[in-house]
């Protein structure tokens, strides 16, 4: 069992103690131990000074601690917290996450009594619907006039790229979720670095990298940034082969990017969104969606589903954008352009995107040997712009999109 999400909600706790005026979660919400005595240690001390500090925890409740809670261990534990945590806006987020796991923990556990024979089919049933129609409210859903005016009177940052007519149809936004999805060897993860090496700039980035080394990575952002074909890194052919890769090794050290090669879960993914998002927007990068680890049991469809939701939620709650690349269905026509019904694994991916954007090569077949070639980028689902269709050229040994000079056909032209 994994009790980051425990652990963050005590440190955000202490790093702001007013959000204790907020906590309407029991102790029945922390499946480990250690964090609900802690949990219970906060609110005796709210209820009794109404602030919430390490120092009086160990002066003032002394008596509280055992043999199984020693206070050394607790309060180097809190320190510890203190230390590798980022406050976020509102502890709503891991109140709604621990109540929801805990009514989740609660039916699973009379599943398994039913299993094991233990209570019957009408008792499980009465079980399920009572742990259901369990809530909780809070206060997070009410805003002043201020903050209502404030929230309908701003605009949304838009994202720019250098792909003139895919920004002004996709009209990605800051806190979107975005799918980048595409067939096998379509060209999926240069296109989202391709994006990075730009955004970064202007963003702070993290990109999570589950699929290539370290250096792969490296050699394509120089590459995109520089023209120089990959294949000549390791051994320039020419002085200015040398020179521009130089050149392109400075630029990308001095871009906002950092890189996370093993592979992750979603509360991996989210604490370090937290420590990095502190003081600017940040653009995440996860490739791919496919080899987050997750820690829940079930089949595929419901690990996916899961992740999704959670990262949605992370995009909604914290100062980031999410970029999250994605496979298509593998049983489709290559030649045939795909859909957002093919992304693989989960429905969630459709309905949690703000924006799907689909890669295709319709001639991918006879596009193998070919150095540079037209990718169509099609926008499948936008809750922010339009539909459509737009081409970009992608070189292959640089790994550098661009725009076409000319565009061969109007973008939707395949919904008309």
């Amino acid at each position: 069992m994994h009790y980051g999400i425990e652990e963050e909600f005590l440190a955000n706790i202490l790093l702001k103690p007013e959000q204790m005026k907020k906590v309407v979660i029991s102790d029945y919400c922390f499946l480990d131990v250690t964090n609900k005595f802690i949990f219970n240690l906060f609110k005796r001390q709210w209820q009794d000074s109404n602030t919430v500090n390490i120092v009086a925890l160990a002066e003032n409740y002394k008596h509280l601690f055992n043999d199984r809670f020693k206070i050394d261990d607790i309060i180097t534990k809190l320190g510890l917290l203190m230390g590798n945590t980022y406050i976020v806006n509102t502890i709503d987020y891991y109140q709604e996450t621990l109540f929801a796991r805990y009514i989740e923990h609660q039916i699973l556990n009379s599943i398994n009594q039913f299993q094991k024979q233990k209570i019957s089919t009408e008792e499980l049933l009465q079980s399920i619907h009572k742990y259901e129609a369990m809530g909780f409210k809070t206060d997070s859903d009410r805003l002043t006039k201020d903050e209502i005016f404030s929230m309908i009177n701003s605009k949304s940052k838009n994202l720019q790229f250098r792909f003139r007519k895919l920004s002004e149809l996709a009209n990605i936004q800051e806190h979107d979720l975005v799918i980048l999805a595409a067939r096998t060897g379509i060209g999926k993860s240069g296109f989202c670095l391709n994006i990075m090496e730009e955004l970064s700039e202007k963003y702070n980035c993290l990109y999570f990298n589950m699929e290539m080394s370290e250096k792969q990575v490296y050699q394509r952002l120089v590459g995109i940034n520089t023209g120089v074909a990959t294949k000549y890194h390791d051994n320039p052919k020419t002085e200015y082969q040398f020179e521009m890769i130089k050149m392109g090794c400075e630029n990308i050290s001095k871009k906002k990017i950092k890189i996370f090669n093993q592979v992750p879960t979603v509360s991996n993914i989210r604490h370090k969104v937290m420590l990095e998002a502190k003081d600017e927007h940040t653009i995440v990068f996860i490739d791919h969606v496919g080899l987050i680890k997750s820690l829940e049991k079930g089949t595929t469809y419901e690990k996916v589903t899961s992740i999704v939701k959670e990262l949605r939620q992370l995009s909604l709650d914290c100062n980031c954008t999410i970029f999250l690349v994605s496979q298509l269905s593998r049983n489709q026509d290559q030649k045939k352009r795909p859909n957002i019904s093919e992304l693989r694994d989960s429905g969630e991916l459709e309905q949690s995107a703000t924006t799907v954007l689909l890669l295709h090569d319709e001639n991918s077949e006879s596009n193998r040997s070919k150095k540079e070639i037209e990718i169509e980028i099609i926008i499948g689902k936008n809750r922010n712009g339009q539909l459509g269709i737009t081409k970009l050229k992608y070189n292959k040994e640089n790994q550098r999109f661009d725009e076409l000079k000319q565009q061969s056909k109007e973008p939707n032209f395949w919904r008309k």
